[in-house]
């Protein structure tokens, strides 16, 4: 593609969602075993070729989100519950997992003011995670879209992106002609 060769094991990149859970304050097994259940889920939604949302919440108490709230929040630690998990992605609207490893929610609603970095291309549901994850900057959101692209956002940011730099013009000077810079 355009002269530069790349390659892709075709597994989502999740390394900004591995830095903020080294952020947080679990354990490196808790922190290790989130990690592990939300790449799952990612995997499962990839491989399926369905889009999902996944909210991860490190509140205490978590955020009270409207969805289908789960009277006694599952944990995710038998790969039994992981399975109905990743089997309640594929259901609209957004999982809701606390830091503890708990399915608190799914079909959980995302709603937020419009705000600036909007991309239209991306669907509702990438767009609904930026003004979320805007209004509420302690969570991370990993959106899956059903052809593959994963996003990890956190405070209107989508990490997965290369960031886009302003040009700054009134800090640029026009470089000095050779003859000018050789007199010095």
């Amino acid at each position: 593609s355009d002269g530069a060769f790349q390659s892709t094991n075709r597994r989502p990149s999740l390394i900004r969602l591995k830095e903020v859970l080294q952020e947080w304050p679990l354990s490196p097994e808790g922190r290790r075993s989130l990690f592990h259940s939300i790449s799952y889920i990612v995997t499962a939604a990839g491989e399926g070729k369905y889009g999902c949302t996944i909210i991860v919440d490190p509140g205490e108490p978590p955020l009270h989100l409207p969805g289908q709230i789960i009277a006694s929040p599952l944990r995710l630690m038998p790969m039994e519950h992981l399975r109905l998990a990743a089997a309640l992605a594929k259901v609209d609207g957004a999982l809701h997992i606390d830091a503890n490893l708990n399915l608190r929610a799914f079909a959980c609603l995302m709603d937020g003011p419009s705000i600036p970095g909007e991309d239209r291309g991306r669907g509702a549901r990438y767009n609904s995670a930026l003004r979320f994850t805007a209004a509420h900057p302690s969570l991370v959101v990993v959106v899956v879209s059903f052809d593959r692209p994963v996003s990890v956002i956190q405070n209107g940011v989508d990490f997965s992106q290369p960031p886009v730099w302003p040009p700054i013009p009134e800090k640029m000077q026009t470089p000095p002609a050779l003859a000018d810079w050789l007199k010095k």
